[in-house]
């Protein structure tokens, strides 16, 4: 944990911000391909659709009618994946730049 002590604000956004993408692309990569032939197909005949309803976040990509690929995520479990690792590593952050700080008091006196 001491490594994190040596962070300063920035890398911690930088790591918040690296945990958001990996998030995003381990969560929408499976939909890229089913994307992408739905908005390159020959006449444009796809779909793609995102809704909320009932406390359910849904995603559906539509090719020609068929739906080619679908995933739906509770709000709350959207929301707790999304807030607390971050939230997680904050704490753990401001525990060691705190460790640190009494440390360092220590050593002066």
């Amino acid at each position: 944990m001491s490594f994190l002590s040596r962070w300063r604000p920035y890398q911690l956004l930088l790591a918040w911000t690296a945990y958001w993408v990996v998030l995003l692309a381990a969560t929408l990569g499976p939909a890229l391909p089913a994307i992408l032939r739905a908005t390159r197909a020959d006449g444009n005949h796809g779909e793609i659709n995102a809704s909320f309803s009932n406390t359910v976040l849904s995603f559906t990509v539509k090719e020609m009618g068929q739906v080619t690929w679908t995933g739906s995520v509770h709000f709350l479990t959207a929301a707790l994946w999304v807030a607390i690792p971050p939230l997680v590593l904050w704490v753990l952050w401001l525990r060691a730049r705190s460790e640190t700080a009494r440390e360092m008091r220590a050593a002066r006196l």
